[in-house]
């Protein structure tokens, strides 16, 4: 492909999940064949307050303990990326996974959202919410939503 990449920047939300996973080979394709420059990955810490209040008295720091292991784990996916001669960076930010992927497209002045899905519905998409919805809805950028497996 020559010229300009179709997308500078990629988003793509990181839970360490299959459909995540299958998201970032996807925008890792992307990039390898010069259709984006790089890949912002994203991860919201959200714990509920009860759970940090229940932990409090467990010692140590939840939140920070979470962060870390996602930094952690975020690392070793960019230094992967890296290795590929991908362009990337990563953002292990607090809050509601979704507005913190939000900001992050605005932050970065991100082009595309690639991010998995598990593709619930009925009765389990009641209890568990959409993160992916909602992120569809509220994107002022495309979004690409990947299932496990549909990178290849």
């Amino acid at each position: 492909m020559s010229g300009d990449p179709l997308f500078g920047t990629i988003v793509v939300p990181m839970d360490f999940s299959k459909p995540a996973m299958s998201a970032l080979e996807a925008a890792a394709g992307l990039c390898e064949s010069g259709a984006a420059r790089q890949i912002a990955l994203v991860h919201g810490n959200y714990v509920p307050v009860e759970l940090l209040e229940f932990a409090q008295g467990q010692g140590g720091d939840l939140t920070s303990r979470i962060s870390e292991r996602a930094a952690d784990a975020l690392s070793k996916l960019l230094a992967d990326l890296q290795d590929r001669g991908i362009s990337s960076e990563y953002f292990a930010l607090q809050g509601a996974p979704c507005d913190v992927i939000l900001e992050t497209v605005q932050e970065r002045g991100a082009d595309l959202i690639v991010m998995g899905t598990h593709g619930h519905s009925g009765l389990a998409h009641l209890a568990l919410g959409s993160v992916a919805e909602r992120v569809v809805r509220l994107s002022p950028v495309p979004v690409l939503t990947v299932k496990a497996g549909d990178a290849g």
